[in-house]
């Protein structure tokens, strides 16, 4: 079975008919992109909570279809990812005006994903206005949240 035949019949399963749904497969590096393609209406059934059903979806995928450890499988459903990734850069905007108008920590107030992480401390690192501030993360598994703070001296 392919990546794209489990994952059009998984949609097929959910109810969706096989023309709405769309694949696109793109090999980057050492990456699998994978894109799926559905009606706006149904996208939530796919997506999730901030996600999180989107990244379980990935994680399924990557534990039947991994062929090594150097290709690492990214699923991505109604160009989500990068919907996601300028929201998280607008926040960490906000955040930086916040943190240097006065504020002394900014947190962000739900669960991050790593990689959603990752993307925060990315869009600090290339803002030349918040060359001042760091992002760190504290606490554990679900109760980890990121703050932006001023540089410790």
């Amino acid at each position: 079975m392919t990546t794209q035949t489990f994952l059009t019949q998984l949609c097929e399963h959910c109810g969706l008919a096989s023309a709405d749904i769309g694949y696109a497969e793109e090999q980057v590096v050492n990456t699998k992109q994978i894109t799926i393609t559905v009606p706006e209406e149904d996208s939530g059934l796919f997506i999730g909570f901030h996600g999180e059903t989107l990244d379980s979806l990935q994680r399924l995928t990557r534990i039947i279809f991994q062929e090594s450890a150097e290709e690492k499988i990214v699923l991505n459903v109604n160009d989500y990812r990068e919907q996601r990734e300028v929201r998280l850069r607008e926040m960490t905007a906000e955040a930086v005006e916040r943190v240097l108008s006065g504020d002394a920590v900014y947190t962000f107030h739900s669960y991050l994903p790593a990689y959603e992480r990752f993307i925060i401390h990315t869009a600090l690192g290339e803002m030349p206005e918040a060359a001042e501030l760091e992002s760190i993360s504290v606490g554990d598994g679900k109760d980890r949240r990121l703050q932006i703070q001023r540089k410790q001296a």
